[in-house]
């Protein structure tokens, strides 16, 4: 049995936020032959990064919001480690961890002393895919185009915006966009436009890369008298 994190509406499930700057040049190959080089060029700029990626260390900005409500929105810090780790530390409005090891998810709220248990390929959840950015998976038989957001005006100044699509057949979302520099290929905001209206947006700030994160960061034990709830 899959196990479905209890999450509020703001950690809707959406595992195709994506990250698909990785494998971006694939997606771009999908483009009419007359397609923008400069375009071409960002994608190709966008996959050497990554490519080359260990860690990362960055502040985030997490807003969620529907067409009936206004913006939720939190606060943390992220941290990613080849192959396939993450750590999610929540500060406001509620402390609150999410941790992958690669394997296993841990999700832990010290305010109802609980911890929730799964495998990372039974989980779904939109913090998820951010996996991808370090190496796992490949996405790009999902996506059907991609094209400079023209009329989206970038969070940070000088930066460009694409906007990217999956093909028929994937209602997980409508399209994915996804800003960064021009000048590092650094990744500074995502923003994912479910089918139904619903936005979610991260905005990452002091980024820093390979540090030499330790992998035991990756790890979670409970602390004694937390409930833990695992995946059957």
């Amino acid at each position: 049995m899959k196990l479905r994190l209890h999450f509020r509406a703001s950690e809707k499930c959406s595992w195709m936020v994506s990250l698909l700057i990785i494998w971006a040049c694939g997606i771009a190959g999908a483009q009419p032959p007359a397609a923008d080089k400069q375009l071409e060029a960002a994608l190709t700029g966008l996959q050497k990064k990554y490519s080359q990626v260990r860690d990362l260390r960055m502040e985030f900005i997490q807003s969620y919001k529907t067409q009936r409500r206004p913006a939720k929105t939190e606060t943390g810090t992220l941290i990613l480690k080849r192959p396939g780790k993450m750590r999610w530390e929540y500060k406001t409005p509620t402390e609150k961890l999410f941790v992958s090891n690669g394997k296993t998810v841990f999700f832990y709220l010290p305010h109802e002393k609980q911890l929730q248990k799964s495998k990372v390929k039974e989980t779904h959840d939109q913090r998820i895919p951010f996996l991808f950015l370090l190496g796992k998976g490949n996405l790009k038989r999902d996506f059907s185009k991609v094209e400079w957001a023209s009329d989206e005006k970038p969070f940070f100044q000088g930066n460009r915006v694409i906007l990217a699509y999956p093909k028929k057949g994937i209602d997980e979302f409508a399209r994915i966009l996804m800003e960064f520099s021009p000048q590092t290929f650094q990744l500074q905001r995502v923003t994912v436009f479910d089918v139904d209206g619903a936005m979610s947006e991260f905005v990452f700030t002091g980024i820093q890369q390979d540090l030499g994160t330790a992998a035991g960061l990756f790890d979670f034990e409970a602390p004694p008298g937390t409930e833990v709830i695992e995946s059957n």
